[in-house]
């Protein structure tokens, strides 16, 4: 089975504050499976790119990392502009 790059998941998360950011993590396809990135940057500062998963993952697993990023995102205090978006 071969998933095309729109199945993919992203989002965007935003905290307020004098030192206000943004944070955006994505599930992207690469190789043969999935990896989980990430981009923040915060006001005045540079914008860093990255990945939290190195190595390529099944959906299943590069879902659960996605899932897991985005929570501890919400419990640090970030959230979404649009109401209601996981």
């Amino acid at each position: 089975m071969t998933l095309e790059p729109a199945a993919a998941l992203s989002t965007s998360r935003y905290f307020r504050g004098p030192f206000g950011s943004e944070y955006h993590a994505a599930v992207e396809p690469m190789a043969e499976g999935f990896i989980v990135t990430f981009a923040i940057y915060r006001r005045g500062g540079n914008l860093t790119i990255g990945s939290k998963t190195p190595n390529p993952l099944p959906l299943e697993a590069a879902t659960k990392v996605f899932d897991k990023l985005v929570s501890s995102k919400l419990a640090n205090g970030y959230y979404s502009c649009i109401p209601n978006n996981s």
